[in-house]
């Protein structure tokens, strides 16, 4: 197949100049870059992947909060009321007993210092793991404004494709009506047309308008799968800006050094899917979490071995009845602490095993990602070229079927022709006509994919630059 080297961008006609990065206000039809504004603006996914990040990001604060001391003050105040009997001598040699109450009033300000100087490294495998989540975090944000960008596009080209059939519907149904009542007209005027052309005529219009309200309900839908992309709610069709037929001279949407240059489909596939496994952010991602799942081994054998913790310890306690400033007391200590899993019932071991296990899981997805971005691109890339060849013969064979049926359609007013064929030049039409509007969205949709499948969603909706 020959590669199709120069590719249509996906331009919305009467696009105006718009940033994605907010909805665009508009009065007119909705361009594809306005609605891909709403979605990075309104889409919950978004809104959960930031949370998730921002979530990662306390974590790693969390674990590099271990490399500082503790600091921890503390005041206690104590007020106590002691009842009891006193023993008093009295004249003649008496003892009595009377009651007697006391209250003693106690406070205490003190500072407590901890620093730990050593673990066996733990702390550092931690901090580490932490660093990995949270650029895997980041990343899953990146892959998820991808995402959101890619299911905009194929909604908002699904529902012009919805559309333009609705249109083939219509015009359908207008021409089957017109055969139907010029049928009739034959019939009552001229007296020659049998029973069974009336009624093959008129089945053919009815089937045209059941026709047209199932073009008419996909469109419904398809415009919902768009406002659901897009993250709204409610329900309606939008206006959309509609596309122009593609340009054999324009680019495609994506760019990628070294494609537009290569002369067979194998080498420009190569280029692509050699560009998408080191750019798409989810394969980057899965790669860094096959790193995390080394790191949680690491930790995990650290468990396994003999634990040496060092801390420095100090404490300072103050007068608060009489002068806070004043220390009565402090105390400093450096503790070494060394302990050893010698039986744990093979939890130890067990855990390693599980954290290997997970990270030959996590190395393996990691080639799975790949093979599965190598899948899309050439997907994409194929079913580019395929839509942009297909586009002139869909055009040329709507443009002969035309033709024929509006020879048959005057054949037919000239008492020449017959019902049936008329109504075989009706159907074909109204296929060419399917076939093209199906060439022209295929090719608008796979320009996205493939630009989604390398990585550049964000170009997807503006206008390529050389």
């Amino acid at each position: 197949m020959t590669p199709p080297l120069a590719l249509l961008p996906i331009v919305v006609a009467h696009a105006q100049e718009a940033s994605v990065e907010a909805p665009v206000q508009s009065t007119g039809p909705m361009t594809l870059s306005t609605a891909i504004a709403t979605a990075l603006d309104r889409q919950p996914q978004l809104v959960a992947a930031a949370a998730n990040k921002d979530a990662s990001a306390q974590r790693l604060k969390q674990t590099k909060a271990s490399y500082l001391p503790t600091v921890t003050p503390s005041y206690n105040f104590q007020n106590q009321y002691t009842f009891g009997k006193v023993q008093v001598f009295q004249g003649g040699g008496v003892i009595t007993e009377l009651p007697s109450g006391k209250t003693t009033t106690s406070r205490q300000e003190q500072v407590n210092l901890n620093y730990r100087l050593f673990d066996s490294g733990r702390r550092d495998l931690n901090a580490r793991q932490a660093q990995q989540t949270l650029t895997a975090s980041e990343l899953s944000e990146a892959n998820t404004r991808q995402t959101v960008i890619g299911n905009v596009a194929d909604t908002y080209f699904n529902a012009l494709r919805t559309d333009a059939l609705v249109r083939v519907s219509e015009a359908q149904v207008e021409r089957a009506q017109q055969i139907f009542e010029q049928i009739k007209f034959q019939a009552n005027i001229v007296g020659v047309t049998p029973p069974k052309d009336i009624l093959q005529a008129e089945a053919d219009y009815l089937t045209a308008k059941v026709n047209l309200l199932q073009a008419q309900n996909n469109a419904e839908i398809a415009h919902l799968q768009l406002r659901n992309a897009m993250g709204l709610t409610g329900s309606g069709k939008f206006n959309l800006a509609d596309v122009s037929p593609p340009s054999p001279t324009a680019p495609m949407t994506a760019q990628v050094d070294g494609v537009v240059s290569a002369t067979k489909d194998s080498d420009a596939i190569t280029k692509l899917v050699a560009f998408a496994q080191t750019k798409r952010p989810d394969t980057q991602q899965v790669e860094v979490n096959a790193a995390a799942s080394q790191t949680a081994v690491k930790i995990a054998e650290i468990s396994a071995r003999p634990i040496v913790n060092i801390d420095l310890a100090a404490g300072y306690q103050f007068d608060a009845a009489n002068d806070p400033t004043r220390q009565v007391g402090n105390n400093r200590a450096l503790v070494a602490n060394v302990t050893y899993p010698l039986f744990d019932g093979g939890a130890t071991r067990s855990n390693i095993h599980a954290a290997e296990a997970t990270q030959r899981s996590s190395v393996a997805q990691v080639q799975n990602q790949k093979q599965q971005v190598a899948l899309e691109v050439e997907q994409a890339w194929r079913n580019l070229g395929q839509a942009r060849v297909s586009i002139p013969a869909t055009e040329a064979a709507r443009a002969a079927a035309n033709k024929n049926y509006e020879a048959a359609s005057e054949s037919l007013k000239l008492g020449a022709g017959s019902t049936v064929e008329v109504i075989t030049a009706q159907t074909s039409l109204v296929q060419a006509e399917i076939n093209y509007v199906q060439a022209l969205y295929n090719f608008y949709t796979a320009d996205a994919r493939l630009t989604r499948a390398l990585g550049q969603a964000e170009r997807i909706g503006r206008t390529a630059t050389k």
